[in-house]
């Protein structure tokens, strides 16, 4: 099984939900899944198994978890399935759900038992036609690759005065923006935040500056822990984000000062949780689920060093991950923000240049972000991996998550 949480947003850029994308099977390895098998074993959500290896402290506290269904998944027993996250479990629905009365009724059952209800992909001709069914809907998902989205939302509106809508597949800033000033969105899902904005003015702030030295430094090959100890210790926020980092990963030690820490941890980690937690000082301002994605993407890169035969080189494709979004971090061409933090080669090739050897797993990790299954099932047959390898690294970097950074 594959499963990926791809986030929707408020307008702020908070996250107001967690759509969750599955898929049980390898679809090269099994081609029936293309056509008409794509539903077999359908009667049981496929993916929610990763809600039982997290906790609910894992995600964003009180965002929506939301969970396409259809037709078949609809009847099952979607309330011993999906238990935990009260009153914020979405059932997205898709066209294969009619407005039909045994599916209004099931509907209805489970709109009483406390889930919210979702619709994505609805024709604007067949709107009338589901327009009663929809009355107790709390989510509506409008497509941009469908057309001018303002113009769709428009239309839907008239019928449906009330509904939240949610502006989907939004690829570019221009695109949000243009959703956003509209005022018909409250959610909007895309890739657009993960889009660079060309800006003329790429100055850094001093402690910008400060911590990006102190990257370049920690990044070579070989560094002194005392100075970078001595270094820390003159940032009190610094000091305590290392120190919460360090008690978390050495159980019962009780560390108190920098220079325990460092002694303790030793130049391999602390290269890579002082890595981490500058990186989430230049984060702030930004929204957080950069952060989040940042972080989760290097412990899933970490994690899926030896599918790669890369198990020597994790500590590298950690940083890979940590730094894929460095370019919106310092609102600067990535060339030029891994120049600022000092990284290896082999690093600016994947992240610049698209090449190298970090290239193809790099292109794996874009790819499962994105539930794109039909490439990454490519991917997996190309590099004789297994699905199962893939999904328990993908869990434990959100657990791992979970565990180091949110309180």
């Amino acid at each position: 099984m594959l499963a990926t949480l791809v986030p929707l947003f408020y307008e702020d850029m908070s996250v107001a939900s967690y759509c969750l994308y599955a898929q049980k099977e390898n679809m090269f390895e099994n081609p029936h899944l293309l056509a008409a098998g794509k539903y077999d074993g359908a009667g049981s959500i496929v993916g929610i198994e990763v809600f039982e290896s997290i906790s609910e402290d894992d995600l964003v506290a009180n965002c929506d978890i939301i969970i396409p269904i259809n037709n078949i998944s609809l009847f099952a027993n979607i309330e011993q399935q999906l238990t935990g996250f009260d009153g914020r479990i979405v059932l997205l629905m898709d066209h294969t759900i009619k407005p039909e009365d045994s599916y209004k009724k099931r509907l209805h059952d489970l709109k009483s038992k406390g889930f919210k209800l979702g619709i994505k992909d609805l024709p604007i001709n067949s709107l009338e036609e589901y327009k009663a069914m929809l009355d107790d809907f709390d989510l509506f998902l409008v497509n941009a690759d469908s057309g001018d989205i303002v113009e769709q939302t428009q239309a839907f509106k008239k019928v449906l005065p009330k509904m939240t809508f949610c502006a989907e597949n939004l690829h570019s800033k221009e695109e949000f923006d243009k959703a956003k000033d509209s005022g018909l969105f409250k959610i909007f899902e895309g890739t657009f935040f993960r889009v660079p904005i060309n800006t003329q003015d790429t100055e850094v702030t001093p402690i910008k500056i400060n911590y990006m030295k102190l990257m370049t430094v920690i990044n070579q090959s070989d560094f002194d822990l005392e100075d970078v100890a001595n270094v820390v210790a003159q940032d009190p926020a610094l000091s305590i984000e290392l120190l919460k980092i360090a008690n978390k990963l050495t159980i019962n030690s009780n560390i108190r000062s920098i220079n325990q820490a460092t002694a303790l941890l030793g130049q391999k980690e602390i290269r890579r949780w002082l890595n981490t937690t500058l990186f989430h000082e230049l984060a702030a301002g930004k929204p957080n689920e950069i952060t989040r994605l940042s972080l989760i993407r290097a412990r899933f890169a970490e994690n899926l060093a030896p599918a790669f035969d890369y198990a020597m080189r994790k500590d590298e494709l950690f940083l890979m991950g940590l730094f894929s979004l460095l370019n919106l971090i310092l609102d600067m061409p990535m060339e030029d923000a891994l120049n600022q933090v000092g990284v290896s080669a082999e690093i600016k090739k994947a992240l610049v240049n698209d090449d190298g050897i970090f290239s193809p797993q790099l292109e794996f990790l874009l790819s499962y972000e994105a539930g794109d299954w039909q490439e990454v099932s490519r991917l997996m047959v190309l590099q004789d991996i297994e699905m199962h390898v893939v999904y328990d690294a993908y869990v434990e970097a959100l657990k791992w998550y979970g565990d180091m950074f949110i309180e």
